[in-house]
């Protein structure tokens, strides 16, 4: 009986052993390195922290397909082209003409750079790929 027990024991114990080994196979582990010294023997475990790197566009670079709506509101067109910055909270969508009630074709997103060419009397401001932004949303100083 005693046997009995003793076998129990030790395939309890491979597979418990297996269970934490394939668990721990399913995680990276950090490099290891070993110093051996005259007096004792140490392990030093060196972890490698890599830091992922953030996409952050912040400026524009189009340019968008061509805009296919004429053009039937009055606009002025500034003396030469303009920066602004998105200021909304997440982003703001890039439209066929100057309201909401026309197309979005992109979105801008908070911080980018933009450059607008020209702005129209209902406070839309018409990019130098000729679609529109609200003149709302955006800021002519940097934002975070």
């Amino acid at each position: 009986m005693k046997k009995t027990k003793v076998l129990k024991l030790v395939i309890t114990s491979v597979l418990a052993f297996s269970l934490l080994i394939s668990a721990a196979g399913c995680k990276k582990k950090p490099a290891e390195e070993t110093t051996d010294t005259s007096e004792t023997e140490e392990t030093t475990t060196t972890a490698t922290t890599t830091a992922v790197p953030t996409t952050s566009l912040t400026e524009y670079s189009g340019p968008l397909p061509s805009n296919d709506i004429p053009i039937t509101w009055t606009e002025t067109e500034y003396d030469e082209p303009v920066v602004r910055y998105v200021a909304t909270n997440d982003y703001m969508n890039v439209r066929k003409g100057p309201g909401t009630e026309y197309d979005s074709v992109a979105r801008f997103y908070r911080g980018m750079a933009v450059t607008v060419v020209a702005y129209t009397q209902t406070g839309w401001l018409r990019t130098e790929d000729g679609f529109y932004i609200s003149g709302d949303f955006v800021s002519t100083e940097p934002v975070d």
